[in-house]
């Protein structure tokens, strides 16, 4: 099962992370629709209380150009549910990943988390791993899902930033 941590700074606090940039839905939407061009990303449900937040989001990827073999598999089309939940002692956001295809051959799960660089920079880390049990096509899969997820890490990045130094956050 490959597993990959991806690390980016991020010119804001702890909080106003969290806050402004992980659990706002307009950020999100201008981030995933606007600067990662995907064709949909909502929220479904987002339940808070003193411990936690937890929410569902359906997002649609682009799917761009597959191989052969893997697009027969995925088909035209390819969208997920995440599942999260963000523990506010810990800050730390938990996330399952179930696929509108293959969801019981495929299993996709991470961690998110900060480390704190200066009081206005952190380190966003993000622990991800991805198993895919489709004979012949499972490594194939599961390395376009691996360079997919490092792909839209590292352009949010520079979009977050750049929303973070023109909102004054």
């Amino acid at each position: 099962m490959p597993e990959v941590t991806l690390r980016h700074e991020i010119d804001t606090d702890e909080d106003t992370f969290w806050t402004k940039i992980v659990f706002d839905e307009a950020f999100n939407k201008k981030l995933f629709e606007g600067a990662l061009k995907f064709p949909g990303w909502k929220v479904l449900d987002s339940k808070e209380d003193d411990a936690k937040i937890v929410r569902r989001i359906q997002v649609d990827p682009p799917v761009g150009d597959l191989p052969g073999p893997v697009k027969k598999v995925i088909g035209d089309r390819l969208a997920y549910t995440e599942e999260g939940t963000f523990d506010k002692a810990a800050k730390r956001y938990s996330f399952k990943v179930t696929p509108s295809t293959m969801a019981d051959k495929t299993k996709v799960n991470g961690e998110l988390w900060i480390e704190k660089i200066s009081d206005k920079k952190i380190r966003r880390m993000c622990r991800i791993s991805v198993e895919v049990k489709v004979f012949m096509v499972g490594g194939m899969v599961e390395d376009r899902i691996m360079a997919d997820l490092r792909s839209s890490y590292d352009n949010s990045t520079a979009f977050t930033n750049q929303f973070i130094k023109e909102a004054g956050l």
